[in-house]
């Protein structure tokens, strides 16, 4: 997982008064006009989930708020879709966001309430309660939170100290590369974000799909391997493995699922001393080839 920089809040006013407003549909008058009292109200709630860093609490539900209010906002987020007035929202969302923040293998295709809006219907369009996500991430993530607290960290403000605590642990078993992840113990986390990273790894079900990944991602460098350990041997391969740690760290981030392999299979002697060739194989002809 990576953090984002959390979106402005400087549209918060007329993103309410663009999107919650009376329509006609099919000659059936729907929605609500917002009133300057009611914006006011929704925008001290938005003060209420910056408060509170994004965690769930009973306020943020809108209970004292009329229910036609509450119906209107939640139904204004179909707005954000192409071609409606808040799809300029949408635009600011994914600007930058080259892949999802949790998985780090798809790009974000969706936009997910960190707080469900079925629930909490004020933050319905709340800039800072909707993160780009994959369409597996988004399809896969339980709410699993409770009042004064969430399972899932949040992008925007669960702020994750910058140093490597994904870490992969390798098996080479035949002609297969198996790398399982986990978040490590030991890293110098905030109090409670170790269990709850390795909660949204187990309900993503990240391991099995960044195991759908590694192979494909690895037998990318099966040249470059060939060629290095042939030329230079064992101390030519960690270099150029921890010279594409250093370039994959810098073009996703140091916790991506790339660069925890690539840290990992460093450190792994049968890899480096060969055995990369068990799992990516290369025809002798071809290898001939590769060496003139």
């Amino acid at each position: 997982m990576r953090n984002l920089p959390a979106p402005p809040r400087d549209r918060d006013r007329s993103d309410l008064r663009t999107a919650v407003r009376r329509y006609t549909y099919r000659k059936v008058q729907k929605g609500h006009n917002i009133t300057a009292v009611e914006i006011e109200e929704i925008l001290r709630l938005y003060d209420v989930y910056e408060g509170n860093c994004g965690a769930a609490c009973d306020a943020l539900k809108g209970e004292n708020l009329p229910a036609l209010l509450l119906d209107a906002i939640q139904a204004a987020f179909e707005k954000t879709q192409e071609g409606r007035q808040l799809y300029s929202l949408r635009e600011l969302l994914f600007n930058g966001v080259s892949h999802c923040p949790v998985c780090g293998i798809d790009p974000p295709t969706e936009l997910d309430h960190q707080l469900p809006q079925s629930i909490f219907k004020p933050l319905s369009i709340h800039a800072r309660n909707l993160v780009p996500l994959c369409h597996s991430c988004n399809h896969t993530k339980l709410a699993g939170f409770g009042v004064g607290g969430r399972a899932f960290l949040h992008v925007y403000y669960d702020k994750l100290p910058d140093l490597d605590f994904l870490q992969a642990n390798i098996a080479v078993n035949g002609n297969t590369l198996v790398a399982t992840y986990s978040i490590d113990a030991a890293a110098a986390l905030p109090p409670g974000f170790t269990d709850r990273l390795t909660g949204q790894m187990e309900t993503l079900k990240l391991n099995q799909r960044y195991q759908q990944e590694v192979n494909t991602y690895i037998s990318s460098h099966a040249a470059a391997l060939h060629l290095t350990y042939g030329a230079i041997g064992q101390e030519g391969v960690v270099d150029l493995l921890r010279l594409q740690t250093r370039y994959e760290t810098q073009a996703f981030h140091r916790n991506h699922w790339r660069p925890a392999l690539l840290r990992a299979l460093v450190q792994h002697n049968d890899f480096t001393s060969g055995g990369f060739a068990h799992v990516l194989p290369i025809p002798a002809d071809m290898l001939l080839d590769l060496s003139k």
